[in-house]
């Protein structure tokens, strides 16, 4: 099972949290704190739309930048995506799948340069930058992340971009 583990990178997320929001005027819209009393950034996801992200980063053994989002309408348009991946043959990291995190619906693919992107539809809010923040804890971790089957995916915290 992979860990999110603040020895191994997850400090970073605290770090391109910050550079998003005080340089390019993200704002958090969801995250995910593990340590003692929540006191390190796990995970987050930031949005400059009304969508429920348009960026996040996950820390894990190594870092960088998660995955890039893009926000379709509904489950069919995902379910539609998956049908194009497979058509191309585009490598699917995971999915189609639900997340608790940002409610969405999901499938993950990388690119031909290896970037993770991600397909989405929000099922459950507009996002705004004076929306309170959705804190996930480290018990909620994985089904946050995976929300049907809530199990770690070593490929989502062993491979970014």
């Amino acid at each position: 099972m992979c860990e999110l583990n603040p020895e191994k990178g997850i400090n970073h997320v605290a770090d391109n949290t910050k550079f998003m929001q005080e340089v390019l005027d993200f704002f958090l819209v969801e995250q995910i704190v593990v340590g003692p009393e929540g006191s390190v950034k796990a995970a987050t996801w930031l949005a400059r739309t009304s969508t429920p992200h348009d960026i996040a980063f996950v820390g894990g053994p190594r870092m960088g930048l998660h995955h890039i989002a893009f926000f379709l309408d509904s489950w069919e348009d995902v379910l539609k995506a998956a049908d194009v991946m497979g058509k191309h043959r585009t490598k699917i990291d995971a999915g189609p799948t639900r997340h608790g995190v940002t409610r969405g619906a999901t499938i993950y693919f990388f690119d031909p340069s290896g970037n993770r992107n991600e397909t989405f539809a929000g099922l459950g809010y507009l996002a705004q930058p004076d929306r309170p923040v959705t804190t996930w804890t480290e018990d909620r971790l994985w089904s946050g992340i995976f929300y049907h089957t809530g199990e770690a995916m070593p490929s989502f915290t062993d491979v970014y971009t």
